[in-house]
């Protein structure tokens, strides 16, 4: 496996097909299309401070994580906005390997902490508990439709 930084806009069609494929399956059984998906990349992409990266085996994309560098008073932190893997490579220590560097990568940019948002279902919860994260207390992520 090989892991590669996201950077130019063009490199995220694959990824939005990896996202489709990722999402579209259990547990999720989302109805992502290639240019949903790609419209959501390209939206983390322009953000400022945007990191990404690419996960390979050999030539063929397996996953990816996107997410910016974000400012807070207590220092700045890693915004984890979306990471997949394809459903062919899922559960096979992967995602841990893809999660890994990234945290090496951050390490490198003086980035100690990592904020993301996830469902609260055994799995992906049980994965980000499993790489460490905790609930924040007095959060609650909320939505008004």
């Amino acid at each position: 496996m090989a892991i590669k930084p996201i950077k130019e806009k063009s490199e995220l069609k694959a990824c939005a097909s990896i996202l489709m494929a990722a999402y579209n399956a259990e547990p999720w059984n989302d109805k992502w299309t290639h240019e949903s998906a790609l419209a959501k990349l390209e939206c983390f992409y322009v953000s400022p401070k945007f990191h990404g990266w690419m996960l390979f085996e050999g030539d063929e994309l397996q996953g990816a994580c996107v997410g910016n560098i974000e400012p807070y008073y207590t220092g700045d932190y890693f915004y984890l906005k979306e990471m997949f893997v394809s459903p062919k490579v899922q559960r096979k220590g992967t995602g841990r390997m893809l999660f890994e560097r990234i945290k090496s990568d951050l390490v490198n940019l003086k980035i100690e902490m990592v904020v993301l948002f996830t469902s609260n279902e055994s799995y992906p919860f049980d994965f980000w508990k499993k790489e460490g994260f905790e609930e924040m207390n007095g959060m609650r992520m909320m939505a008004h439709m």
